[in-house]
């Protein structure tokens, strides 16, 4: 396949964090996402929009995964676009199931970014993940920062899924960047316990499986630190 300037990526899911978490990851390749929360509204978005790949749910309201892969096989304008199933329940039963209905690719959930690539690269052709990391995290932190009235527990949301996939792909450079970014937002004293765990986290070299883990933890701490503030009225 001739690579494109603009893959485009359809997202049916009625989990809302599932819709969040690939949209998130996958903007920051530069793709075009669309997201739904049911088969209905993905089969016409899928008409309208004309993804070059659909990230699909099984269980879900209207019309589920499987009876929208049946529907989707015999709409000539969509039938060739390539679906990846992601499902919590992979089991042999719903893969087969899956399968036969017209799927590519099932995958698990929850969800392996490097298997996701892989697939993704599978069935488009070529690699269409290439980026410049550290240019463009450099980029979204600068428009984050540039925004007026930032608060830590919002912008700690915003950048979580990063420090996440950044632990899963181990990539110790995006940990370091972003948790700069966010020390930058722990102005108050109420802020103090998150700063000081996110110096921890910037200042750690990773090289040792435990180091991992370590970021883990530490993401795990802040984000139990973070939702205390908001319980506590720190974003008005």
């Amino acid at each position: 396949m001739t690579k494109k300037n603009n893959i485009k990526e359809l997202i049916i899911d009625d989990n809302i964090s599932i819709l969040q978490y690939l949209k998130t990851l996958l903007q920051r390749f530069n793709f075009e996402i669309k997201t739904s929360s049911n088969g209905y509204e993905g089969l016409q978005d899928s008409a309208e929009f004309k993804p070059d790949i659909i990230f699909l749910d099984l269980m879900m309201p209207n019309i589920d995964g499987i009876k929208m892969l049946q529907l989707k096989k015999v709409l000539n304008d969509i039938k060739e676009i390539p679906v990846i199933v992601i499902s919590a329940n992979a089991g042999r039963h719903n893969v087969l199931a899956a399968i036969e209905a017209g799927a590519d690719r099932v995958l698990a959930k929850p969800i392996n970014v490097k298997q996701l690539k892989a697939t993704v690269n599978e069935l488009i052709g070529y690699d269409c993940f290439e980026r410049n990391d550290s240019v463009e995290l450099n980029e979204e932190l600068e428009n984050i920062k540039n925004k007026e009235h930032s608060e830590l527990p919002e912008k700690f949301e915003e950048l979580k899924i990063i420090l996440t996939n950044a632990i899963i792909e181990r990539e110790p450079k995006i940990i370091t960047e972003t948790a700069s970014s966010l020390i930058d937002y722990a102005k108050t004293v109420s802020d103090k316990i998150v700063k000081e765990l996110l110096t921890d986290l910037r200042n750690k070299e990773y090289h040792k499986p435990s180091d991992w883990m370590f970021a883990e933890l530490l993401i795990k701490q802040i984000s139990h630190e973070v939702s205390k503030l908001n319980k506590s009225n720190y974003v008005n």
